[in-house]
């Protein structure tokens, strides 16, 4: 596990320098038109049910430090990578994603606990693309999620 805490450590940093502020702002001001109940656009509600979904990080939506509770090194990063794995699902951009999904679930296996399965591979190659500064490989994203299902 050390090797993947390591991997989420160097991506939350990168993560942090790139968009970090932005999406926690994002995140709050999503969490109080939740809690006010007021109508939420489709991609807001494609993050807003990722939010309900972790109840672990609820104290952070509010703006609060959690106490004492191991959730992981960065819920926003966690959040949000939930987020990109969604649209590509939603999109069907790129298409693997849908299917190892489908095919995962299909044998019966809890729908988040594949998600974080390809938000692992994803976390990987965007930490590459991150760290050289060159475009996300799509291609070999898709056929790692492709060899994974098979």
């Amino acid at each position: 596990m050390k090797n993947g805490e390591d991997m989420q450590a160097r991506l939350s940093r990168a993560w942090n320098e790139v968009i970090g502020e932005d999406q926690r702002r994002r995140i709050h001001d999503l969490w109080n038109r939740i809690e006010a109940k007021t109508e939420l656009s489709d991609d807001d509600k494609r993050l807003a049910d990722i939010l309900l979904d972790h109840e672990e990080y609820y104290a952070f939506w509010k703006g609060k430090k959690p106490d004492g509770a191991a959730i992981g090194l960065d819920p926003y990063l966690h959040v949000s990578l939930h987020l990109a794995v969604e649209n590509q699902i939603v999109e069907q951009d790129p298409r693997q994603v849908m299917r190892y999904m489908l095919r995962r679930t299909g044998e019966n296996i809890p729908r988040h606990e594949v998600m974080h399965e390809i938000v692992s591979v994803f976390s990987e190659y965007l930490l590459d693309a991150l760290r050289y500064q060159r475009q996300f490989n799509r291609g070999e994203y898709s056929q790692r999620l492709y060899d994974m299902g098979h």
